[in-house]
């Protein structure tokens, strides 16, 4: 679900280190891009993994480049990461790859100066998606190579136009990305996509979210939303949502209602982080 991010964003640039390579997998160097608080903070600040679209097979770490500016001025640390993409790469590997990149923060967080404990994620589309995943799953590889000891969860997601449930609400000419992704036909991977749709793993303790989704979504249904919403109900979690009228798969900077839906999920999510 390739994923269009407008944002109108002004201030002064954050200082951003470039090309940190955080693992490396199956002989891909996966690298981030840390974008340090600005104005800095008088202690330990939080951090957001960012995480781009794309339909798992696409898109760039550097496309979220105004959104983690926009966190950086809110005073938090944040790093958009490049993950494995299909179809050379299958799930789980997407997944397995932002897990490691919050378990690097964390091993690292003196480095950066952050809290270990006040992590949160963000992501438009799959990076939706992904960051779900990270709020409500620990590390799913009990035998993964890097930063061992270290929690993958992070504690609050900022939702842009996600999937949340893989098994419903898609066209069948929607079929090809399960092929792509899952290496299967949609026919024969009813595990995997209960496995890769985050209402699975909503249950007490997962984060807390703040969606925003557009009303006409072509893409990410959004009926999407009132899934998410009924798994994290039924889990006792809490969730907050901001369906934009007539917006598409996108954050649409000519329409104020979404701009200010944006401001208002990123004041949530310092809140959140506090």
């Amino acid at each position: 679900m390739l994923a269009y991010l407008a944002l109108t964003l002004f201030g002064v640039s954050a200082k951003v280190e470039t090309d940190v390579v955080y693992a490396k997998v199956a002989g891909v160097d996966l690298m981030m891009d840390v974008y340090h608080p600005n104005p800095a903070p008088s202690g330990k600040a939080a951090a957001v993994v960012v995480i781009h679209g794309g339909a798992w097979m696409g898109g760039k770490r550097q496309d979220m480049a105004e959104l983690c500016e926009a966190i950086a001025k809110k005073g938090m640390l944040a790093a958009t990461v490049q993950y494995r993409l299909a179809p050379k790469f299958k799930w789980p590997a997407m997944w397995d790859d932002t897990q490691t990149a919050v378990r690097y923060l964390r091993a690292n967080a003196n480095k950066y100066g952050i809290d270990p404990n006040r992590i949160g994620a963000t992501g438009a589309s799959a990076g939706g998606h992904l960051s779900l995943m990270l709020g409500s799953t620990d590390t799913r590889d009990p035998n993964a190579e890097h930063f061992k000891g270290f929690s993958s969860r992070v504690k609050a997601v900022l939702n842009l136009f996600g999937p949340t449930d893989m098994a419903n609400d898609y066209p069948p000419q929607m079929d090809f990305l399960f092929m792509q992704v899952l290496g299967k036909p949609k026919a024969q991977a009813a595990a995997e996509i209960k496995e890769a749709s985050p209402v699975t793993h909503m249950k007490k303790g997962a984060a807390a979210v703040f969606t925003i989704h557009g009303s006409t979504d072509p893409l990410v249904p959004v009926n999407q939303v009132k899934r998410l919403d009924d798994a994290l109900k039924a889990a006792g979690v809490s969730h907050t949502q901001r369906i934009i009228d007539g917006m598409g798969h996108e954050i649409a900077k000519t329409k104020p209602e979404a701009m200010k839906a944006m401001e208002e999920g990123l004041n949530w999510l310092v809140t959140q982080l506090k």
